[in-house]
């Protein structure tokens, strides 16, 4: 008796397996992937009263969480903001983030991003360059073109923590909103 629940166990445990495999290699989503992104760099609440927007660019990998539905991210870009004063800056940001998939059962995917990591900053024309903190909140929604591409659209909240440098009174703040392709690596 022992024997064949066990064997009725491991029968539906195989079954269940590799209908999850399957069903996982045919998601796109479910696979490592790497992109790239082009939009507006918007600042904004207090940044914007020094800084316009502008174009920016960036590139990502992400991989596969032992979590279903869970991916870890690699970002990174580049930002250059004019401004209406002497100053420029440029802003180069890398950060990792946790990316969450919405289970919403369709083709198009919308994920939630969060994270943090640090941001280069360099400032013309006075050349100062400096590292500080970053926070990163998302969304993307995207969609399949392909078994090996995807396009979507991201917005993500840059927030530059500053304010623990003696003479600094605020902190940073970056919308980018950018159009996506990434590639779905593996079957």
């Amino acid at each position: 008796m022992r024997r064949s629940i066990l064997g009725i166990v491991f029968l539906v445990f195989a079954i269940t397996s590799t209908a999850v495999a399957r069903t996982r290699r045919s998601d796109p989503f479910e696979k490592p992937q790497f992109g790239l992104w082009f939009g507006t760099v918007t600042p904004v609440y207090t940044t914007d009263e020094n800084l316009d927007t502008y174009l920016g660019g960036g590139l990502f990998m992400r991989t596969n969480s032992f979590i279903r539905g869970i991916k870890f991210g690699l970002d990174s870009s580049y930002q250059f903001f004019r401004s209406q004063s002497v100053n420029e800056l440029t802003l180069i940001p890398i950060y990792g983030s946790f990316i969450y998939r919405l289970p919403i059962n369709m083709p198009l995917a919308f994920q939630l991003k969060i994270g943090g990591g640090g941001a280069r900053l360099y400032f013309r024309p006075d050349d100062v360059t400096a590292w500080e903190p970053l926070f990163m909140c998302g969304f993307e929604t995207s969609f399949p073109a392909g078994r090996v591409f995807n396009i979507g659209l991201r917005i993500d909240y840059l927030l530059i923590y500053e304010q623990y440098i003696e003479r600094a009174s605020r902190n940073g703040h970056i919308v980018n909103a950018g159009i996506t392709v990434f590639f779905n690596i593996g079957e």
